[in-house]
């Protein structure tokens, strides 16, 4: 039997597009027999990812790609979403928790992300940001 992964999929910045990726993932998480919940929040998350990429990353630029890459380990699942866009720092992040935050129509992104997975991490390169997502298996 040969493996179905990795995954990749290739999507330009268009928002309409952000629906095609949480299938992507919600289809990865299936086959790798994540429990519903976390089916839900993997796909979350990477629509959140895609999201980000698309609109901070990428500024809207239709003519620039996010990538998704969905990798199977025998204990999690690793999803790499790189953009075009020149980056940010993530150590430089409004609090969305505190009370001048709260009613602002955006600066969630990480926070959902850290709340869902159960690690994040980035890599930049020139005109490249790339956010890594994993989610452990829970045993049933």
């Amino acid at each position: 039997m040969t493996s179905k992964f990795p995954r990749k999929l290739e999507l330009l910045s268009k928002i309409e597009k952000v629906e095609e990726a949480a299938y992507f993932a919600e289809k990865a998480a299936k086959d790798m027999n994540f429990s519903d919940s976390d089916v839900d929040d993997i796909a979350i998350a990477l629509t959140e990812a895609v999201s980000n990429a698309m609109i901070h990353g990428n500024k809207n630029d239709v003519t620039k790609k996010v990538i998704i890459e969905i990798m199977e380990k025998p204990d999690r699942m690793i999803m790499n979403v790189l953009d075009e866009g020149v980056g940010f720092d993530p150590h430089n992040i409004d609090d969305p928790l505190l009370p001048e935050n709260l009613l602002r129509e955006s600066g969630r992104g990480v926070f959902i992300l850290k709340s869902l997975m159960d690690r994040i991490d980035y890599s930049f390169e020139k005109n490249r940001t790339m956010i890594i997502l994993e989610k452990m298996k829970r045993k049933k």
